[in-house]
């Protein structure tokens, strides 16, 4: 079959190949973003914020649409360790947070890597809106790594609050 081909398809073929290839590399990266840091990422610390407006609660049930590749973080290491998370998010861009004592669901607009360990992601949802800013850590697992961060959650009014999280990616 091979045999057949003029080096003009030839290297359209190549061409074609090292772009999937690219393109596969790109998205394993950005998803997994397998970067170490330096320091121990189990001492993050964070404030419980209760606003007025909305609060961040926890969960553990994952979500049905959360299956395969995904992150899912908690306020700190200690909840992470209990299965106590407040944000879930998979590959396709779907994530989670529970407000208010409800599981409310938001999609991927836009990501940003700031630089190879810092990733900037805001997510829509139907009244509010979430801005994610994850560092990446080191390997917690064969296919998981550790991930710490922010997560600000602004209402149409204007109204935010912030907290830090901890959490793992992977598959």
């Amino acid at each position: 079959m091979f045999f057949n081909i003029t080096n003009s398809e030839l290297k359209m073929i190549l061409k074609n190949k090292f772009i999937l290839t690219n393109l596969i590399v790109i998205i394993i990266l950005t998803s997994c973003q397998r970067s170490n840091l330096k320091k121990n990422v189990s001492q993050v610390k964070n404030k419980t914020i209760t606003n007025s407006v909305f609060s961040i609660d926890t969960f553990s049930t994952f979500p049905q649409e959360i299956d395969g590749c995904s992150c899912y973080f908690s306020n700190d290491s200690i909840e992470f360790k209990k299965g106590e998370y407040i944000y879930m998010e998979d590959s396709e861009g779907t994530s989670f947070l529970k407000i208010n004592g409800v599981l409310t669901k938001f999609t991927l607009i836009d990501a940003e890597e700031i630089d190879s360990l810092n990733t900037l992601s805001k997510y829509k949802g139907r009244s509010l809106n979430i801005t994610l800013e994850t560092k990446d850590g080191k390997q917690s697992g064969d296919e998981t790594y550790l991930k710490t961060g922010k997560i600000k959650l602004t209402n149409n009014n204007g109204k935010t609050i912030t907290k830090t999280f901890y959490g793992e990616c992977g598959c």
